[in-house]
């Protein structure tokens, strides 16, 4: 997004005002982005309150995400755009043929029934090597719906060769989401917890 201008306004004894302008960064919108919403078909991805699937609850989200980028003049896709199973390898099929400069691939986390009431807050992914056990499981359970094509050594193999830069570039794009999100949220929610930015071996 682009930041507003930052005016800092100083006062001298001798009473002469100095201002200091920040142009705004410039933004590429011929940027191409492919929205995954996660999970589809026959996998109903997590269950939760009232029964509400993931599968539905994404869906809607990466919908409004669409058109919100679009508006905005962005080349948007969706790897799919209705209740639907797509394997996973081909969602990431998809984006590459449309040449995607970002995927967003969304979700919602399930937690186990006993620990449902102190479950909230948001966490952002991004694609690399696990450092944690909790990453691991949560990978382990977005990748099954599609693991028999991959195993983890492969799986493993593959991230060896990913690009650092490109590690670190999704790195920081993570955290500004999280950033940006918590502080969205918190103007309409109270006590928002921050579930932090992590990396996990995904294949999407």
């Amino acid at each position: 997004s682009i930041k507003k201008n930052q005016i800092e306004i100083k006062l001298k004894s001798n009473s002469i005002i100095k201002q200091k302008y920040q142009a705004p960064l410039r933004v590429d919108r011929s940027k191409v982005i492919v929205i995954d919403a996660g999970h589809g078909g026959k996998d109903p991805g997590a269950v939760g309150y009232k029964k509400y699937r993931e599968k539905i609850v994404v869906l809607q989200i990466a919908k409004k995400l669409k058109k919100i980028l679009r508006n905005r003049g962005y080349k948007v896709y969706m790897t799919r755009d209705s209740d639907k199973f797509i394997k996973l390898r081909n969602r990431t099929r998809f984006a590459n043929k449309k040449k995607a400069d970002l995927f967003i691939s969304i979700h919602a986390n399930s937690v186990a029934k006993k620990n449902a009431h102190r479950a909230h807050g948001i966490e952002c992914y991004f694609l690399d090597k696990s450092r944690s056990s909790r990453a691991k499981k949560v990978a382990a359970s977005e990748n099954k719906a599609d693991m028999k094509d991959m195993g983890f050594y492969g799986k493993t193999s593959f991230l060896n060769t990913l690009n650092s830069h490109n590690i670190v570039a999704a790195n920081k794009l993570a955290i500004d989401l999280q950033r940006s999100a918590l502080s969205a949220l918190k103007k309409s929610f109270k006590g928002v917890k921050d579930a932090g930015v992590r990396q996990g071996p995904f294949w999407v």
